[in-house]
């Protein structure tokens, strides 16, 4: 199978010389394991080493998978498809692949320009795979006489200009006050969602896997709509699960204690519930459980709010409509 992304094959044969691994981890996200098994006998053949790839979950860089690595007894841990979002752990090694997508974005971007013809000054946001293509995104949007804003980034998990993950649009946000719309490069409309529900401003999400375009305003009052309906049963629940997320990057038991804190405050009663996948179906096991908030990824409970019987809504949102 001929694979659209840049893998850095020779870079992670490199890294296995140089760290004399004997055994290796692959992690990717969903949209990459289909090119996992060719990768891995790929590996296997050339570096003569023990080829494992985790076939759990990948939602981000704040997702290592170092307790099956740990239990593998891997060397060698290579995640694909984010930048570093924690800290080096003491072991494995992690070595990070972009796994920059080969595909050229002008289709996906003139396919949006339609969406973007009553707006002049546009904020460029990215995905990572496509980040070295924003130049060829911004000359295309000038040549139509677009003033075109690119912001900078904070926090973990990012690091180059324009470049979101779906829990840190602060690129996006950065040059809010001087765009009326954004223009986002990347696959599907996550991403693109998440700058609609940070700034409230039209967001036109091109992909340039499909080479076609859609505006997200209306799946982004959907979410809003879903969330003011969460947050009145919530407000009306009196047994309410507070979520603590145990994937590396996502655990923030402060953040879980300041939760349950404002809910005795608010007369309700808090059950402390930790979870590494966060699921409806795991949450089917507590009945007596009226709503829950969660302290793991800030993205669960909004456009994901549908997988859930009963409401769920993020920590953040919880503690801005209530107070810390």
């Amino acid at each position: 199978m001929e694979a659209p992304y840049d893998f850095e094959l020779d870079r992670i044969l490199r890294e296995i010389s140089l760290s004399k691994a004997g055994k290796v981890l692959l992690q990717m996200p969903d949209g990459l394991k289909p090119y996992a098994q060719a990768l891995t006998a790929e590996i296997g053949r050339r570096a003569g080493v023990e080829v494992y790839v985790s076939a759990g979950s990948c939602y981000g860089g704040c997702d290592l998978a170092l307790t099956e690595a740990e239990r593998l007894k891997a060397d060698l841990l290579v995640h694909f498809g984010h930048t570093a979002f924690l800290p080096p752990p003491p072991k494995p090694k992690v070595v990070y692949v972009e796994a920059r997508c080969k595909f050229r974005v002008g289709e996906a971007v003139r396919a949006a320009l339609p969406m973007l013809s009553s707006h002049r000054k546009i904020g460029l946001t990215v995905s990572l795979q496509h980040v070295h293509r924003l130049g060829e995104a911004r000359k295309i949007l000038e040549a139509e006489e677009k003033q075109v804003e690119v912001g900078s980034p904070k926090g973990h998990g990012v690091a180059y200009l324009g470049q979101i993950l779906g829990c840190n649009v602060s690129a996006a946000e950065s040059v809010s006050g001087k765009v009326e719309a954004y223009l986002h490069l990347g696959g599907g409309v996550f991403h693109a969602l998440g700058v609609y529900l940070s700034t409230g401003k039209p967001v036109v999400a091109a992909d340039p896997h499909s080479g076609k375009a859609v505006e997200v305003s209306e799946a982004g009052e959907k979410v809003k709509r879903k969330l003011k309906a969460n947050f009145l049963r919530l407000g009306e629940a009196r047994r309410v699960g507070v979520i603590v997320g145990m994937k590396p990057g996502q655990f923030n038991l402060q953040l879980t204690l300041k939760v349950a804190r404002k809910l005795k405050r608010l007369g309700k009663h808090p059950t402390l519930l930790s979870l590494d996948e966060v699921d409806s179906l795991k949450l089917e096991g507590f009945p007596d459980i009226e709503a829950f908030v969660c302290t793991a990824c800030p993205r669960l409970g909004l456009d994901d709010a549908e997988r859930f019987s009963r409401p769920l809504v993020p920590a953040s949102k919880f503690l801005g409509v209530f107070g810390g």
